[in-house]
């Protein structure tokens, strides 16, 4: 069966390295992009900025186009999927009907762990109309450590954005909605629980991913081939920082409902080896 992988993140957790590997596979079909942000843009309010962005960018190009310019036709194809979803679904029905042996497309936007269950669901069903199953992998990382690679990356891409040590940025921002939303996984993990059943959905972890059975079970999920993964590349990592012990507990402690939450949906876990921030939490 044709199967539709609906990316529900987390940030920093691993997502590109995902995508890369899967675009390796003849079975995969790739899409004009890695991630739509569609439905983030429609939903979360402070990922408005995804639609009217999208929006502009069509308009730029209508606009090229008119003076004889090259059309970006894939700032079109968006624009058409944010003024109406049926074109999102139908868009990936197509891809999947390419060629006999496409099996797989997804849409690896990490900012879908901020979805509702509704809106999962209504993805569900719109796909099944089609005759596509849909399944859900989310990969989760350390909180303390998720947060302060977020914060790693945008001080890579803009070094004046932030005035201060790292550390000092971290403490006054760790609980920003912006970082919070993408963290709160117990949130994500009851969405996903409520909308697929436990063969279609895969809760992974970023500090194990690199290894050939989690890659395996990956592809059980999707119903593709396991095909050997390169472990040496890693995708958009950021360099160490040293940020002390009290604040990094301060970000543990704040972030301990989503611990613990991982800690109950999981019981096979050790959960203080797997993510070693937990301990702060003693």
């Amino acid at each position: 069966m044709k199967t539709f992988l609906l990316g529900t993140g987390c940030q920093k957790g691993g997502t590109s390295w995902l995508f890369h590997y899967l675009k390796a596979s003849p079975q995969y079909v790739p899409g004009f992009r890695k991630e739509y942000h569609l439905f983030d843009g429609l939903d979360v309010p402070a990922q408005a900025y995804r639609r009217d962005r999208a929006l502009a960018q069509a308009a730029a190009a209508v606009a090229l186009g008119r003076e004889g310019g090259p059309v970006n036709a894939q700032a079109l194809h968006l624009a058409s999927m944010y003024a109406n979803p049926r074109f999102y679904y139908d868009y990936f029905a197509g891809l999947l009907m390419t060629r006999p042996e496409a099996r797989v497309a997804a849409d690896l936007t990490p900012a879908y762990g901020m979805l509702s269950a509704n809106r999962m669901a209504q993805i569900k069903g719109e796909l099944a109309d089609r005759g596509i199953r849909t399944v859900s992998v989310f990969l989760m990382r350390d909180p303390v450590d998720r947060v302060l690679s977020q914060l790693r990356m945008q001080v890579r891409r803009n070094a004046d954005r932030f005035v201060g040590p790292l550390d000092e940025v971290l403490h006054k921002r760790y609980s920003h909605y912006e970082y919070e939303a993408r963290t709160r996984y117990d949130h994500t993990i009851a969405a996903l629980d409520e909308v697929f059943e436990p063969e279609e959905v895969h809760y992974g972890f970023f500090e194990n991913l690199f290894s050939e059975d989690s890659v395996r079970e990956i592809c059980a999920v999707l119903g593709i081939d396991f095909h050997p993964p390169n472990f040496d590349v890693r995708r958009n990592a950021s360099p160490p920082a040293a940020v002390s012990d009290e604040v990094l507990r301060i970000v543990a402690d704040h972030y301990r409902p989503v611990y613990e939450a991982v800690a109950t949906r999981f019981p096979e876990l050790d959960l203080e080896r797997l993510w070693p921030h937990a301990r702060l939490l003693r």
